[in-house]
């Protein structure tokens, strides 16, 4: 897989991820506001997982791009 597909692979799948965390926060706020403790707990982790997930894919792609020698990574 060339870098520059392997780039933009993970730029839009690090932006889903962050549009996935987005909802979870949604959900954790109504939950926890309407009292139901179990699905606050499952939409706030859900939350947490994605966000670090898009980190960690992120960061990859940009420490990839400097092992190229890139200035800076070219993801979009």
């Amino acid at each position: 897989m060339s870098a520059v597909k392997l780039n933009l692979f993970a730029a839009w799948v690090s932006f889903a991820l962050v549009l996935v965390s987005v909802v979870c926060l949604g959900g954790f706020l109504v939950a926890a506001g309407s009292g139901q403790g179990g699905w606050a707990v499952i939409s706030g982790s859900l939350c947490v997982v994605a966000l670090a997930g898009a980190m960690a894919l992120y960061g990859g792609a940009v420490r990839h791009d400097h092992r190229l020698h890139h200035e800076t990574p070219h993801l979009f």
